[in-house]
């Protein structure tokens, strides 16, 4: 029950942060929202195998984060050589 809803306000929170994505202004923001929601995307992924006891979900869960982490580098660094033109 308690993990039910700890998954349900993370959705909640991954979908708020979604559309702070889509409204953001500022791209630095916009980048900041993505990580925030990979990062819950990443909970949830957890949370879920614990919920199950499967262990397969939680090397989803750590290939999430490592391409999360990779893709959070490549776009800032994109950003910047961008600024940079």
């Amino acid at each position: 029950m308690f993990l039910e809803i700890v998954i349900g306000l993370l959705l909640v929170a991954s979908i708020i942060f979604s559309f702070a994505i889509i409204g953001a202004k500022n791209k630095w923001k916009r980048l900041l929202a993505f990580s925030l929601v990979s990062a819950k995307i990443m909970m949830i992924i957890v949370l879920y195998a614990l919920f199950t006891g499967t262990t397969f979900f939680l090397d989803m869960a750590i290939i999430y984060a490592l391409l999360s982490y990779v893709g959070m580098i490549v776009l800032a660094n994109y950003m910047l050589e961008w600024r940079e033109k």
